[in-house]
């Protein structure tokens, strides 16, 4: 008995390692003052949830809601392991930015794992030569948005604002005013730049239907375009690798985005 229930431990925490997206989640997108915004933080392949992270103060560099009332710093205003992440009474109008980045954390990986993890996150711009080492180490760090709407008021501007993450999401369009069937343009930026030739991703999950996905590439401004066609939950992800600014802490560096919204 002992044996299989640490066979489910290990098998558990595989998933867990080859799970990808942080994904940060409301309850509800679309509240109202005085309601509570209840968001949770998931760790997820695509929409299938393998677990839900707490407030993890020691490896967040930064955690904050943007509003038109200013910046609250919600690392300093929340406690370490609380469940869900957030959960605050609702003080603004307007649309509310939730961001996040997470320090770096580390993984081994064997070749052929490698490989098939680059193919899969569609990281392109990376080469292995096998016949070196029979391994690659990677530490990654990631960078989470979170985009609400409190009560029918537009007034700012955050679904578009750059707030300087190394691997960053903005949007193009405010998701809240547009309608289904209509187009949803991103931009991507790494280091401040427009990353062009990138295949990004988008997912929508809504009742009990299947979750689905888009991708798009970005153009030589970092722009990529999406069609909302249907409501629910709705996130942008992508993966970035570069060799390791730290060759002693890794082989590879890789920088993982995510941006999530209601439709």
């Amino acid at each position: 008995m002992k044996k299989a229930s640490f066979l489910v431990l290990l098998i558990a925490l595989f998933l867990i390692s080859y799970a990808h997206e942080y994904i940060l989640i409301a309850e509800n997108f679309k509240v109202k003052k005085g309601d509570t915004l209840n968001v949770h933080l998931f760790v997820a392949d695509g929409f299938n949830i393998e677990m839900e992270r707490p407030l993890q103060a020691s490896i967040t560099k930064n955690y904050s809601l943007e509003t038109s009332n200013g910046i609250i710093d919600l690392l300093q205003e929340g406690k370490t392991g609380s469940l869900p992440i957030l959960q605050r009474s609702v003080d603004f109008e307007g649309l509310g930015l939730i961001h996040m980045e997470r320090d770096f954390a580390k993984i081994t990986l064997e070749n052929n794992k490698f490989l098939d993890y680059l193919k899969e996150d569609h990281i392109e711009n990376i080469k292995i030569d096998v016949s070196k080492q029979k391994e690659q180490k990677e530490r990654y760090a990631r960078y989470i948005k979170c985009l609400v709407q409190s009560g029918t008021g537009n007034s700012n501007q955050l679904y578009k604002k750059q707030i300087g993450q190394k691997f960053e999401i903005i949007l193009l369009n405010n998701p809240y005013e547009l309608k289904i069937g209509n187009q949803l343009s991103a931009q991507i930026f790494f280091e401040g730049k427009p990353l062009a030739n990138k295949v990004i991703t988008i997912r929508n999950r809504t009742g009990g239907e299947h979750a689905t996905k888009q991708t798009a590439r970005t153009n030589e401004k970092g722009i990529c375009s999406f069609k909302l066609n249907r409501q629910g939950d709705w996130f942008i992800h992508a993966t970035h690798m570069i060799k390791s600014t730290d060759q002693s802490a890794a082989d590879w560096e890789s920088h993982w985005t995510s941006y999530s919204f209601g439709m």
